[in-house]
């Protein structure tokens, strides 16, 4: 999946992702819908679609007891 084939949800999460330091600070998924506008349904529908269509540019991982996410 390219990425002009991705949802205006999907788009508004990955900028967030790539503006913010999730690997330092943990995921908070309140925190992301609260920033980007979205439901957390939306943040968790969206992350998992980024996670399946863009491979090798965001990179999901459980470190210090919470999730860390980085994106390129």
């Amino acid at each position: 999946m390219a990425e002009d084939e991705l949802t205006d949800c999907d788009r508004k999460l990955f900028e967030y992702i790539r503006a913010g330091d999730f690997q330092t600070t943990p995921w908070s998924t309140p925190e992301a819908a609260r920033a980007t506008g979205l439901e957390e349904r939306q943040v968790y529908e969206s992350l998992s679609n980024l996670a399946k269509h863009l491979k090798g540019r965001i990179y999901i991982y459980y470190k210090d007891g919470g999730l860390r996410i980085q994106a390129e």
